[in-house]
């Protein structure tokens, strides 16, 4: 019996380019790093014997040189063996990162423990045998495992043998993010597989932690990347226990700290603002917002002095949250008293365009709106002038 870490799609350098604030992308980009020294904290909390990265190490086959660096000294604080092979996103070929000679100095001297499989050839070491699948191209319309049919299985003896591949199966095509919506045709026929000389499928390319047949699984991104897909499990390694002509005992281990939230609602009554921050709070938990990234839809409709402080309060939390997407379709639907108090203001400006705006907002269509839209701003400078 053997005890190991599987683990996949760190795509680390990734950009994170739909994130606007500079800072708050390094940020996520640091926690990716950070989440590799956590991996090592599993391999000492089970006794794990080596780690298997099945695909993706990098979001590139050119990353910089200094997310090289930082990967190296990230992958030797693991401190056992770190099996790697080349995904979609870091694959092989001519000129990839695997070829660089800023990366094989790196390796040499800031991960020892860091060995790339860049060829379909069995790899015996002391407790297993590892037949890595890399992709030596970004889309392949080949079968990467194609070649593990025609071994001599004899010659492993009792030691189990573990895939590492990275792909689509029939029940999970391929992901692709936010940043990148090239469809990625690398499919694993599992099928084909010779599963009864087989004793573990270590699968990378679909982002969360999953079963994908009797003796295969994805272990996910070991850092949440994504909004998440209904029952996803995001954000955590594998640790794997087999034998020879075992059935694998599988776990999951949490690994990742940033979390991906999605929540929507809708506003009924001018209170919504407050219990919408309410909501947010109890959200983001103990945790903080500046662990969590929000997709956040907003509809209904709210009158002027509540439309206001709804665009103070996603502006305080759009500062506070590491990122925040906003889908926001609020109507303004003024009160009776909200409208007199413009309409009859000392300033006869504001009260002749109020009037004007007022008789625009029955309309029912998009000149409704845009009217809509201009009371809110000029209540707001309404406001502004009497508070000087």
């Amino acid at each position: 019996m053997v005890t190991f870490i599987h683990t996949a799609d760190w795509q680390l350098g990734k950009p994170f380019a739909r994130v606007e604030d500079v800072e708050k992308r390094s940020r996520l980009k640091q926690e990716r790093l950070d989440a590799v020294r956590r991996i090592g904290d599993v391999v000492r909390q089970t006794g794990a014997d080596f780690v298997v990265v099945a695909g993706d190490l990098f979001d590139s086959a050119h990353p910089t040189k200094a997310t090289v660096s930082a990967a190296c000294d990230a992958i030797a604080s693991i401190q056992v063996p770190v099996f790697v092979i080349p995904g979609n996103h870091d694959h092989g070929g001519p000129e990839c990162v695997w070829e660089q000679r800023h990366f094989a100095g790196e390796c040499r001297d800031r991960a020892p423990n860091l060995r790339i499989l860049l060829d379909e050839v069995p790899v015996e070491i002391e407790h297993a045998v590892l037949l890595p699948s890399p992709l030596h191209r970004r889309h392949s319309s080949s079968d990467p495992c194609t070649w593990i049919s025609g071994l001599d299985f004899g010659r492993f003896g009792d030691r189990p043998r573990i895939v590492i591949a990275h792909g689509s199966t029939v029940d999970f095509s391929s992901e692709s993010d936010e940043e990148d919506t090239t469809g990625q045709p690398n499919f694993i026929d599992l099928t084909r597989l010779p599963t009864h000389e087989l004793d573990y499928v270590a699968l990378g390319d679909w982002h969360g932690f999953t079963q994908a047949g009797p003796k295969a699984w994805y272990s996910g991104s070991h850092e949440t990347d994504r909004f998440p897909r209904s029952g996803q499990v995001t954000g955590h390694v594998a640790c794997v226990r087999v034998g020879r002509g075992t059935t694998p005992l599988v776990e999951p281990h949490p690994t990742g700290r940033t979390r991906w939230l999605v929540h929507d609602q809708t506003f009924s009554a001018d209170t919504g603002p407050e219990l919408l921050d309410a909501t947010l709070n109890s959200l983001t938990g103990t945790s903080g917002p500046q662990q969590v990234l929000l997709k956040l839809a907003i509809d209904g409709s709210l009158g002027l002095a509540a439309h206001s402080r709804l665009d103070d309060m996603v502006s305080r939390w759009h500062a506070r949250l590491l990122d925040m997407r906003l889908l926001r379709k609020v109507g303004i639907a003024p009160s009776q008293e909200e409208i007199d108090v413009l309409v009859r203001a000392d300033d006869p400006l504001i009260s002749r365009v109020a009037a004007d705006l007022v008789a625009r907002l029955g309309s029912g269509d998009e000149a409704a709106s845009l009217a809509g839209t201009a009371l809110a701003l000029l209540h707001d400078f309404a406001r502004e002038e009497e508070n000087r």
